[in-house]
């Protein structure tokens, strides 16, 4: 049996690729796909070593040494200490925020690709500080130290009522993370994969 390895981003969340995965093996019974979750920057390392055929990451930086294809995107969000704002509010402007500890949840080895993303690419100007894993960071922001960002679709796992989740907004627009699919190998079947992919995001 053929085994299709594909690398994601921990930080998107697997379940939607679940979904997709229970889809493509229905239709080729054939082929097993393994789904590994890393850090942004192991998951371009393991592609460029071809210890993977695909790799589905958020779009920073341009990647010209790979194939990609765009799969959607996903509205990003502040998880704040509830009551930080009235009930009725939705949305924050990240300017609204920079008087605030911004917690980035990321291992060691991921932090600086994770400050980055935060500072250059999103341009928060919070202080930062690292944060292990989003449990850790949600009892730090739920005690009121802070605030941390996820997207729209990992932040609807969050079974906290201490904790309050906002879309973040710069200069009154949306924020958003982009998703990508990068691949080295024109095979049919990655591009099968990719276009269920697509469907979800």
């Amino acid at each position: 049996m053929k085994t299709l390895k594909i690398a994601y981003f921990n930080q998107l969340g697997r379940k939607d690729l679940d979904r997709v995965v229970d889809q493509f093996t229905q239709k080729y019974p054939d082929i097993k796909i393994s789904l590994i979750g890393m850090g942004h920057d192991e998951v371009f390392d393991k592609l460029a070593e071809q210890d993977v055929d695909l790799a589905i990451n958020d779009l920073r930086d341009e990647q010209v040494d790979f194939n990609s294809q765009i799969l959607g995107q996903k509205a990003v969000m502040a998880i704040l200490q509830k009551g930080s704002y009235p009930s009725g509010i939705q949305m924050i402007n990240k300017d609204d925020l920079v008087d605030l500890t911004c917690f980035i949840v990321a291992k060691p080895e991921e932090e600086v690709a994770e400050l980055h993303l935060f500072k250059d690419i999103y341009q928060i100007q919070s202080p930062f500080i690292a944060s292990n894993s989003v449990e850790e960071a949600a009892l730090l922001v739920a005690s009121g130290s802070g605030y941390f960002l996820m997207n729209e679709a990992t932040a609807g796992l969050i079974s906290n009522d201490t904790l309050q989740q906002l879309f973040l907004l710069s200069n009154g627009q949306q924020m958003w993370q982009k998703i990508a699919a990068f691949y080295t190998n024109e095979d049919a079947k990655i591009k099968d994969f990719i276009s269920l992919v697509q469907k979800v995001y």
